[in-house]
């Protein structure tokens, strides 16, 4: 939670889920917002995207 206050996200929200995928160690982070997240250092991506991937 500090980590998501202390952020340069605008959106708390994804900040946390941001930081918590971090820490749960995450391969990928499934948002429809993928704009929000683009200092991420974990891949981003639409949940078509990652469907689409998978077939």
């Amino acid at each position: 939670m500090e980590k998501g206050l202390n952020s340069n996200f605008k959106d708390f929200e994804d900040a946390v889920q941001y930081f918590a995928a971090l820490q749960a160690e995450c391969s990928i982070i499934i948002t429809r917002n993928g704009k929000d997240f683009k200092q991420s250092i974990i891949p981003i991506m639409t949940a078509d995207e990652y469907i689409s991937q998978m077939l």
